[in-house]
């Protein structure tokens, strides 16, 4: 089976996922959508038909010559078996022909007719018979792979209920409009990518995003096509049209990938031709030989040929590289990692150094108020006085301080005057009291002159921790904030894995203060960092990563990372559902934003590596050890037959090993 029938078999099982697929529609009878479905389903599954139907006929005649049957009747049966196996290669290797072009399929004919021509017809049914077998098993594997974009395509339903004022109407998703607002009840899935316009909900989104916890839907949040609303009634305003849905986005991602494939598999690709010409010219040689130079009888020259046209074909060979990678893409998609290409697994499976943009990718990018220190006020009351004014107000802390708020359950006091002064300072009054808040350098002009020395020590202490620093006056009372972007959860666990799996060196890069750079860098026990860069020195630092430490792996947000991303070996952004730059432009994007993933991702590319070495070990083992077998003549036919289709068969199972995988 040649990689183009195993490319062909993989788009077939990734198509449907795409514009081709039938859909269901109010005006087409289900009974023409089921005959559709049904003859889908013949069609994926006529080549491991034919070779059934082959090897039946084919067991009758073996029968036949068991219980001493009619030879006529036996010969017939012979040739009926070698009409349904071989039609379908004898029409590929036409085709082939004609455009100049040699591939395993010739040999393979080659070897079943030579056989017949020297009196082993039943060898040489049999050949093609396992043939037929192999070529439909290896389809049969590569449909595996794709279960999980079979089963994302699966995930959103054909129809959508289409709001129109009070009353709703079930429409084809191809004729949902943008913009429109459609209905999605409790327990359905929502069929197309939009923004809630009305009720509120829990939304199941790990068949997608691989994250297990549910989250929680309100007026304004963006949903998903193929995720499962699991309680409320959600009105959602369409804001992709079915074609263009992030479910469709990323299977086409992951269908496209066969179009980056690994280099085994590119060399593979490469030499196949010539490989075959060189096998033909081999057989023909060691018939020639043996009749001429080792005084072999001519019917055993050609037998020994035969043989090695069987044994030296490279069906293995081929099949082993393409099925491991696409189950190892298969299997990434399901857990939220969308990989563009076998090759860019493969490098990740050497990577000798990580580098890690900060903001966004080890920690959150949202920055959290982290300290309150006022010895006359408690926490609660200084957030009540502030949180007025901060709601009036556009600084980027201002957020930090109103999430504070909410998630204690205070409401914040009513403000008079409120004042603002860029680089000074926000003021006004509260409950008859006057509030200041601002930067610590222009403190002196609004707190009592004898607590400055301790004010300026205390805040140059929470500053060494990375920590954002504001002060607060109210009347007499002087208090510090501290503000922090926080680490992500699972950055830890995930630099520790890397480690362990023997990544030697693993950087941060950041635009951010060194101080803050510092920090960070501690808290995660990273090897170095580079603080204070613009994207043009994240580029240049990249570089010399590759150069000190060989293949590297960067991870950032996909945005200002973007130069860095593409100097690098491989690119992970960390996209977030929906995100159009990362899912453009990174190598590699983890959905759900999941940085522990990361460690995993590099633990699934080697496991990868490792199958692919042990199939290619195993197919150009049997090729070796069976070829010398037949040019010596110490090999059976049939023997050489099975162990060539059997060793095929061998490495699309072992790669299907890669389906099974768990990165929790």
């Amino acid at each position: 089976m040649n990689t183009g029938t195993l490319f062909r078999t993989t788009r077939e099982a990734c198509n449907p996922v795409l514009s081709d697929a039938p859909m269901i529609d109010a005006d087409v009878p289900a009974a023409h959508v089921f005959y559709t479905s049904s003859a889908q389903r013949l069609d994926r599954h006529m080549d491991l038909i034919v070779a059934g139907a082959a090897g039946v006929v084919l067991l009758a005649a073996w029968i036949l010559s068991m219980v001493a049957g009619p030879q006529s009747l036996r010969n017939l049966f012979i040739l009926i078996a070698f009409a349904i196996a071989g039609t379908p290669a004898l029409t590929e290797v036409w085709g082939k022909l004609k455009k100049f072009r040699i591939d395993i399929d010739l040999l393979m004919l080659l070897g079943a007719g030579l056989a017949a021509y020297i009196g082993s017809p039943f060898e040489g049914a049999l050949l093609l018979f396992l043939f037929a077998l192999s070529g439909g098993l290896e389809s049969y594997a590569l449909r595996r792979t794709q279960s999980a974009i079979v089963a994302l395509r699966d995930l959103a339903p054909t129809e959508a209920t289409l709001l129109e004022g009070t009353t709703t109407r079930r429409v084809a998703l191809r004729r949902v409009p943008m913009g429109a607002v459609i209905l999605v009840r409790s327990g359905e899935k929502l069929p197309l990518d939009g923004v809630v316009t009305a009720g509120a909900s829990s939304v199941d989104e790990a068949a997608i995003t691989g994250e297990s916890i549910p989250r929680a839907c309100l007026p304004g949040d963006s949903v998903f096509a193929g995720t499962q609303n699991l309680e409320g009634r959600l009105e959602i305003r369409v804001t992709r049209l079915a074609s263009d849905t992030t479910l469709a986005r990323i299977v086409k991602l992951v269908t496209d990938a066969r179009h980056h494939p690994a280099k085994a598999q590119r060399l593979i690709d490469r030499i196949g031709p010539t490989y075959s010409i060189v096998v033909i010219v081999a057989s023909i040689t060691v018939a020639l030989v043996g009749v001429f130079a080792f005084d072999l009888a001519p019917k055993e020259g050609v037998r020994r040929a035969i043989a090695l046209l069987i044994v030296g074909s490279p069906c293995a060979l081929i099949i082993s590289t393409p099925v491991a990678y696409l189950s190892a893409i298969a299997a990434a998609a399901r857990h939220g990692v969308l990989i563009k290409g076998g090759g860019h697994l493969e490098v990740v499976a050497r990577a000798g150094a990580f580098a890690f943009d900060k903001t966004g990718t080890l920690t959150t990018g949202q920055v959290r108020l982290t300290d309150i220190e006022c010895d006359e006020l408690d926490d609660s009351e200084v957030l009540k006085i502030i949180g007025g004014l901060e709601a009036s107000s556009t600084h980027p802390l201002a957020k930090a301080v109103t999430d504070s708020l909410s998630e204690r359950g205070l409401t914040p006091y009513a403000i008079h005057g409120f004042k603002s002064i860029p680089g000074e300072g926000e003021s006004a009054e509260v409950n008859g009291r006057s509030v200041w808040i601002g930067r610590p350098e222009r403190a002196e002009r609004h707190a009592p002159r004898e607590v400055l020395t301790d004010l300026s020590a205390r805040a140059q202490r929470l500053r060494k921790e990375g920590k954002t620093v504001s002060v607060v006056v109210v009347g007499e009372c002087v208090g510090l904030l501290a503000f922090q972007d926080t680490i992500r959860e699972g950055a830890s666990r995930c630099i520790e894995r890397l480690r362990r799996q023997g990544i030697s060196r693993i950087e941060m890069l950041t635009g951010d203060h060194e101080i803050v750079a510092r920090h960070v860098a501690s808290q995660l026990d990273l090897d170095g960092f580079r603080a204070e860069l613009v994207p043009e020195d994240k580029l240049i630092v990249t570089r010399e990563l590759k150069t000190q430490h060989g293949t590297t792996v960067l991870v950032g947000d996909g945005i200002n990372d973007a130069p860095a991303l593409a100097a690098a070996d491989v690119g992970i952004a960390m996209g977030g559902v929906g995100s159009d730059l990362a899912l453009d432009a990174a190598d590699i994007v983890l959905t759900k934003d999941r940085i522990d993933r990361v460690a995993w991702l590099h633990q699934h590319a080697r496991r990868t590596a490792a199958i692919v070495r042990q199939n290619l070990a195993l197919a150009m083992g049997v090729i070796a050890m069976l070829s010398v077998l037949a040019v010596t003549g110490s090999v059976e036919l049939p023997i050489a037959v099975i162990g060539h289709e059997g060793s095929t068969i061998l490495v699309a199972l072992n790669a299907l090993r890669l389906l099974k995988t768990n990165p929790d």
